[in-house]
């Protein structure tokens, strides 16, 4: 199969979704007599002043907002992968998704109603907060109708076809594997560090977010042969797990190991060629028995709503010496 052949096979299969949502700073630009210095002056609050710009209202009533954006990116990224500036989402998917984001949108609009409908008392409070710098606040407040078309959330799905000079486009395909194995790495690691260093015994819950990474790579594993190999060797481990009860011992042994196996690119790259036996970047930690049942952002996963979006998440791999781990597929 020739490689324009390959990619308009890869292109077949699959849609982008592209996310557009604006949101209001609630800020404007710091004008030099908004800043009255001298004999008697004081210099404003950092809360109402930072880098030349001076905030309108409270930072808090345009935090749903950016809950509502960083929700749509996580339900794209569950089932996409990052693809020409938006999610490329398998065709199969796009329908589902499209019903969340509808929802987002939904949800979105009607946060803009209710900000809209209060904007002048949220304007009024922030000026009572401030009132050494009240008339600077106020001489900067937008027409409510201005600050209505700073907020939007929309989407846009589209197909991709490849074009008759293909080079660029071909290249963005070809990369769709590595950009997807980076963001499960990503995420699993920040899996790993939340849910299981130093855990003695997990619950039933952890498996949630490691079959959503799974099922994540199993519907796009037409962008890279190399993805379903790593699927089945997945699949084959989480079969032999029990059917209930706690996970600990040898059992959750198993499991980290396979949450290990998708931390590292390179792993998923060797384990996709055959190999058993991989090179964990982490330490082995001290295994820490746990006298309470730990409180997981994963296990509140499906409250995603409220959570900071775990592809946001820095984690810090420990450049420790590499130990061997065995994997029980």
């Amino acid at each position: 199969m020739t490689d324009h052949a390959a990619v308009t096979k890869v292109l077949d299969q699959m849609s982008v979704i592209a996310l557009d949502c604006s949101i209001w700073s609630g800020a404007r630009r710091l004008k030099p007599e908004d800043l009255v210095l001298g004999k008697g002056g004081q210099l404003p609050s950092d809360e109402v002043v930072s880098l030349g710009s001076k905030k309108l209202c409270k930072r808090e009533v345009l935090k749903p907002f950016h809950r509502l954006r960083d929700q749509a990116c996580r339900l794209c990224g569950r089932e996409g992968v990052r693809f020409l500036g938006g999610y490329a989402v398998p065709d199969h998917y796009v329908s589902g998704l499209s019903l969340k984001l509808d929802q987002v949108q939904q949800d979105f609009n009607q946060e803009k109603q209710a900000f809209l409908t209060g904007y002048d008392q949220h304007i009024q409070e922030w000026v009572n907060t401030h009132p050494d710098f009240a008339e600077a606040i106020r001489s900067a407040v937008p027409d409510v109708q201005d600050v209505s078309q700073r907020f939007h959330f929309g989407y846009t799905t589209y197909k991709v076809v490849a074009s008759p000079q293909p080079d660029n486009l071909n290249q963005q395909v070809n990369q769709l594997g590595g950009t997807l194995r980076e963001e499960i790495s990503r995420d699993a690691q920040a899996l790993f560090e939340q849910t299981f260093r130093g855990k003695s015994k997990v619950t039933r819950k952890v498996l949630n977010p490691i079959l959503r990474l799974r099922d994540k790579l199993h519907g796009l594993a037409f962008v890279d042969p190399g993805i379903s190999p790593i699927v089945q060797r997945l699949d084959a481990g989480l079969s032999q797990l029990p059917n209930n009860g706690a996970l600990e011992g040898e059992v959750l042994t198993q499991l980290m190991e396979r949450v290990l196996l998708l931390c590292s690119v390179e792993q998923m790259e060797r384990c996709a060629e055959g190999l058993t036996t991989i090179d964990s970047p982490y330490k082995e930690q001290p295994v820490k028995v746990q006298n309470q049942e730990s409180t997981q952002p994963q296990e509140a996963n499906d409250a995603e709503i409220q959570k900071e979006p775990a592809v946001e998440q820095q984690m810090v791999v420990p450049e420790e010496a590499a130990v061997s781990a065995t994997f029980y597929f």
